[in-house]
C-alpha cells in the first residue's frame, strides 16, 4: 500500500511513544502496579499497527490496522488517565502525553476517513 516511512502519522506516533516512555519513567508504580507495562504495550502498538497496515495490499486492510492503532491510542489514554487520577503521574506529564495522543488520534481518524472515501469513490466508479 504505502511506504510507512513517509507517513506523518507514523512520525507523530513515534513522538507519542517517546513522550509516554518519559512519562512512564516518572510513574509511581507503587500506586498503580502493572499499569506501566500496560501503558507501554498500548502506546508501542500504535506505530507498529500503522507500519504493518501501510504494507497491506488494500486500503480496507490499511484502514483496519489504523483502527486498531486508534484503539491502542485510546487504551493508552485510559491508562494515562488512570495513572493521573491515582496521582501516580504528575499533571504536566499527563497533559504533555495527552496532547500528543489526541493529535495522533485525530491524524489516524483523518487517514481512516480518507482511505474509506477513496475506497467508496473507487467502488462507485466501478459501479457506474
Amino acid at each position: 500500500m504505502a511506504d510507512s516511512r513517509n507517513l506523518r502519522v507514523l512520525d507523530a506516533a513515534f513522538q507519542l511513544v517517546a513522550r509516554v516512555h518519559v512519562a512512564a519513567d516518572h510513574l509511581d508504580v507503587d500506586r498503580v502496579p502493572g499499569l506501566r507495562n500496560q501503558l507501554l504495550r498500548a502506546v508501542d502498538s500504535v506505530p507498529a499497527n500503522v507500519a504493518e497496515g501501510a504494507r497491506r495490499a488494500s486500503r480496507g486492510d490499511f484502514a483496519r490496522f489504523l483502527r486498531i492503532a486508534l484503539g491502542s491510542a485510546d487504551e493508552a489514554g485510559t491508562h494515562l488517565r488512570i495513572a493521573w487520577h491515582a496521582q501516580a503521574l504528575d499533571t504536566p506529564e499527563y497533559h504533555a502525553s495527552e496532547r500528543l495522543r489526541v493529535t495522533v488520534c485525530k491524524m489516524l481518524y483523518q487517514l481512516i476517513r480518507s482511505l474509506e472515501e477513496a475506497d467508496a469513490h473507487t467502488h462507485n466508479s466501478k459501479s457506474a
